[in-house]
């Protein structure tokens, strides 16, 4: 039986653990604010979100968010 593409994007994983956090920036806008990808339990399966930088940092903190920052971004501001 052949898969549609909707089947073939389901998560890699079969086991969903709530309690594990990711956050992969995607950029700072013009603006300052930091554009970022949070997804919970997979890492497939996320959304896109924007904060001022004091208040990513704030939310990456009460997540306990694994934070990725693979074009290190941050780090030129």
């Amino acid at each position: 039986m052949h898969k549609s593409s909707t089947e073939s994007a389901a998560p890699v994983s079969d086991s969903f653990d709530p309690s594990v956090k990711w956050v992969r920036v995607t950029g700072i806008n013009h603006q300052g604010f930091v554009e970022f990808e949070f997804a919970v339990g997979w890492p497939e399966l996320c959304v896109e979100l924007m904060l001022r930088p004091d208040a990513f940092t704030e939310f990456c903190a009460a997540q306990s968010a694994l934070v990725s920052d693979p074009g290190h971004r941050l780090l030129r501001h």
